[in-house]
């Protein structure tokens, strides 16, 4: 098998021999290149186009964030690892945005060099064999898939697992990803983006004709590649006028989209009932205490009496068995063979949610994390767990 070729950029003569001394006993990575400056980085990938560039980001003249965001457009094969010494999420949002598949902070070791390399080659070799594969399909592209994220229990956690699984919808498996905000109450989709909106669906629904072009005009985009059609809460808004239009308006972002995921409301409205009608697969959030269970049931009752109990994935957030209730029992009391559970992490959901950063992109690695890679792989029929890795037990339990 081929080395993994590098090239490395950084202004300090002494930095680029260290990393070079780093992996100099790596028998699977080879450096072909260096660069001084961010310039030069982008002339010595042009000509050679290693597999990945370390990329230091503070460099004179065109800094490490600008020549990775000219690389990625010019040179889209190569990977980007940026290195740096600032630890900051401001540093890594900047990066990621510009288009970085890995962030370093300095000192590290040869080992986590190594893997960070290995990981952002892999990621790329797996994205350009996804990007062939469509190129060779002969069949025009499926519409989207509608995903219904439902609970009539407040703080059931709908939006986080929305918000959390479109991103990494959007960012590892680079699928074209929408969220609605179907809450015109309350809704806090875009907070958890922090993000700004253009305007609400509210606003949306009252317009004289609705299109493609009418709704990118109430698009706000993450920097994950979500796309997200939001409510403001400080407008008064009327669901019923967003009801009568729901299906034109899901209808169009599923021609442009993959997958679009709709945070409801606590209520069961007529917008909801539309969506629910609509939706080709309805996550149904719960907890997994009594009192939330008992809502829980409730929920699938009704919509097994609305003859939509094939669509429904059941999903607890927020999952802890510490208190004797066990997996085993929760699915005996509601009647099912498989559930998909995200893990208790309270510490990573807060500290994402202040910080207005999915936790799949900030904590990558946290447990709750991981629960939501293995929840996006069922939708994607992609594989994100590495041979040899271990899964755990509720990674399997759910099949869609």
């Amino acid at each position: 098998m081929d080395p993994i070729t590098v090239v490395i950029a950084d202004d300090i003569l002494n930095t680029r021999e260290d990393v070079k001394r780093l992996l100099f006993f790596e028998e699977d990575i080879k450096v072909v290149g260096e660069a001084k400056d961010g310039e030069e980085a982008i002339k010595v990938v042009q000509q050679l186009k290693p597999d990945v560039v370390l990329m230091d980001i503070n460099m004179p003249g065109l800094d490490g964030i600008a020549a990775t965001e000219r690389i990625t457009d010019k040179v889209p094969q190569t990977a980007v690892v940026i290195i740096s010494i600032q630890g900051e999420q401001e540093y890594l949002r900047k990066a990621m945005a510009a288009g970085a598949g890995e962030y370093l902070v300095k000192p590290f070791s040869s080992q986590e060099l190594a893997d960070a390399i290995r990981r952002v080659n892999d990621k790329m070799k797996r994205r350009q064999g996804s990007i062939i594969k469509l190129q060779e399909a002969s069949e025009p592209e499926a519409p989207g898939r509608i995903v219904a994220v439902f609970s009539t229990k407040g703080g059931a956690g709908r939006t986080t697992l929305a918000c959390n699984l479109s991103a990494v919808l959007a960012q590892e498996f680079r699928k074209r990803v929408a969220v609605v905000d179907l809450d015109v109450v309350a809704g806090d989709v875009a907070v958890l983006y922090n993000l700004v909106l253009p305007g609400s669906i509210g606003e949306l629904a009252r317009e004289a004709e609705i299109n493609k072009e009418v709704i990118e005009g109430y698009i706000a985009k993450h920097l994950s590649g979500v796309k997200i059609l939001g409510a403001i809460p400080t407008r008064e808004e009327d669901p019923s006028e967003v009801a009568g239009r729901i299906p034109e308006i899901l209808e169009l972002l599923r021609q442009e989209c993959n997958y679009v995921l709709v945070d409801t409301p606590p209520v069961l409205n007529a917008a909801v009932a539309q969506v629910l009608d609509i939706a080709d697969d309805i996550l149904v959030v719960g907890g997994s205490d009594l009192p939330a269970l008992r809502r829980l049931k409730a929920d699938l009752e009704f919509l097994a009496t609305h003859q939509l109990g094939e669509k429904v994935h059941v999903v607890l957030n927020n999952a802890s068995f510490e208190g004797g209730l066990k997996l085993t029992d929760v699915e005996k009391t509601l009647g099912l063979n498989s559930i998909y559970t995200i893990s208790a992490d309270a510490r990573t959901l807060q500290a994402a949610a202040n910080k207005g950063i999915p936790f799949v992109i900030m904590s990558k690695t946290s447990r709750a994390a991981q629960d939501i890679y293995r929840l996006a792989e069922r939708f994607t029929g992609q594989e994100t767990v590495k041979k040899g890795e271990k899964r755990s037990i509720i990674g399997k339990l759910l099949t869609f």
